[in-house]
């Protein structure tokens, strides 16, 4: 009886005996066939507004004016003022149409050399899709009563748009994007991107491969606003006035913009990103290049003569050589 009760005693705790067994590496490859993990993700990815809080404003203190500017905004992306349209989407491409956006990351770890120490290795690449799409946006500077606010535990949203989507008092509009912005991938060696966390012995936490065709490569461009008012003053329900141009980056002589060599990372100083050695060539355009709004006259000036487009402005076979940006706090 006692060898019994010992029996299914053994039984009932052996799975739970297993189940409380860290899983390594070696095991899951025993488990599930493979090396690390492989993770496929298909989604759309859709926000109303994300934006880059200042909580201090410009902080400069030698100006006369009463609040000596430090008071806080930000700089929000959103959908195009006075649009249906509001929210902003990133899509995947295919056959030239939008798609659900594919991404894999195969995912593994390893004790690392030496002194060096262990590190997870994630290796992205995008899966089922020859492109990116980015739908209509605009760029805001937004006042602090038209941000979202976060006051100890209670978050609070807020929109910058009102009635018809059209932002607030004191929300101005920066930079609007007209049509969809359109990311093509070398389709022989697509984008993907390295990521080590840990002793990182690429030397980078994120070295970048693949290339791309062209951004915005169909017709002219993508075309783009810099706003500095609107057709009737102050309304922004009215046609955008400013520097209008159609936005083109291609490869050179047809050739694929190739992204290996380019790196991310985070360092003492903050985000930085940059290449090493020269890169691929590039070809980089402003079509159409518009100073305010075609047609328009002065009555009484310049013999009345029509505003039209400057023309056409770039750089053909361009390339980069060592860049390094850095992006940190103040």
């Amino acid at each position: 009886m006692n060898k019994k009760l010992g029996y299914v005693s053994l039984l009932l705790l052996s799975p739970f005996t297993m189940a409380m067994q860290p899983m390594d590496d070696q095991s899951l490859s025993l488990a599930t066939g493979q090396d690390g993990l492989s993770i496929t993700i298909n989604t759309d990815l859709e926000f109303k507004q994300i934006a880059m809080i200042d909580k201090d404003g410009l902080s400069y203190t030698g100006h006369t004016d009463p609040d000596n500017y430090t008071n806080k905004a930000g700089l929000v992306v959103a959908g195009v003022a006075g649009t249906a349209a509001q929210n902003v989407k990133v899509s995947g491409l295919s056959a030239g149409s939008s798609t659900q956006l594919g991404l894999k990351a195969v995912i593994d770890t390893d004790r690392g050399t030496g002194l060096n120490g262990a590190f997870a290795n994630i290796a992205l690449s995008f899966d089922g899709v020859d492109g990116i799409r980015i739908s209509p946006f605009s760029i805001y500077a937004a006042p602090s009563t038209a941000l979202s606010t976060l006051i100890a535990d209670v978050y609070t949203t807020n929109s910058m748009f009102g009635s018809g989507n059209i932002p607030k008092t004191n929300v101005k509009e920066i930079l609007r994007s007209n049509s969809n912005i359109d990311i093509a991938f070398d389709p022989n060696n697509k984008p993907n991107f390295n990521i080590q966390l840990g002793a990182a012995p690429q030397n980078r936490m994120v070295l970048f491969g693949g290339g791309i065709n062209s951004i915005c490569g169909a017709g002219t461009g993508c075309n783009m606003i810099l706003v500095s008012d609107y057709a009737t003053a102050g309304d922004a329900s009215t046609a955008p006035v400013g520097a209008s141009f159609d936005l083109q980056l291609t490869g050179h002589e047809g050739n694929a913009f190739a992204l290996n060599g380019f790196y991310a990372g985070i360092e003492n100083t903050g985000l930085v990103f940059g290449n090493t050695g020269e890169s691929s060539k590039f070809d980089l355009k402003l079509n159409n290049v518009t100073l305010g709004t075609a047609g328009q006259s002065a009555t009484g000036t310049f013999h009345a003569l029509p505003n039209a487009s400057i023309g056409n402005v770039g750089i053909t076979g361009a390339s980069v050589t060592n860049l390094r940006v850095n992006v940190g706090g103040m």
